[in-house]
């Protein structure tokens, strides 16, 4: 074998290293993309899950927030409208029950969003807890929220949920 041919054989492995590099590299930048992209999701659904749990905890700025609503005219949503006619609560208790039950919609959304990474175990305990929330033996007040709010919720969530719930226990 003479340099030449040497000098070849090197060429072709250091273009296949290269190549490999740069593969590797599209390969870790799709999965670091993917990863930044959950994380802000997740960031966003826990901002949401506070904002949503601080109304529900606030006494003050229920009232205050159910007092402009009902002086400016605005409708109340399905689910407050329907339990203040069933139950007699006050448009104040009805609407933290809509921000607690918002507060738990917010965390189930993203976890089905990576429902598929969840071991086994966790799966499972969340379908019961789905089941427990929505079902046909839910609490009526949960139940009574998803009904009434599911058509302006994420589609993809309800879905799978409606899915869930289709299927024996």
């Amino acid at each position: 074998m003479n340099w030449d041919a040497i000098g070849a054989v090197g060429q072709m492995l250091g273009s296949l290293a290269v190549f490999t590099t740069l593969g590797y590299l599209a390969v870790q930048l799709r999965q670091t993309r993917a990863e930044v992209k959950r994380s802000i999701s997740q960031g966003r659904a826990g901002s949401n899950r506070e904002m949503a749990m601080y109304r529900a905890s606030n006494e003050q700025i229920s009232d205050i927030f159910a007092r402009a609503h009902q002086e400016l005219g605005g409708e109340s949503a399905l689910f407050m409208v329907k339990l203040k006619e069933r139950t007699g609560l006050t448009p104040v208790k009805a609407a933290r029950l809509f921000w607690d039950q918002l507060a738990f919609w917010v965390d189930w959304t993203l976890t089905v969003s990576v429902i598929d990474a969840l071991p086994a175990g966790e799966r499972t305990q969340f379908e019961i807890h789905i089941r427990n929330s929505y079902g046909s033996n839910a609490s009526p007040v949960s139940r009574l929220w998803y009904e009434t709010t599911k058509a302006a919720l994420n589609p993809d969530v309800v879905r799978y949920i409606d899915n869930l719930l289709a299927q024996p226990a």
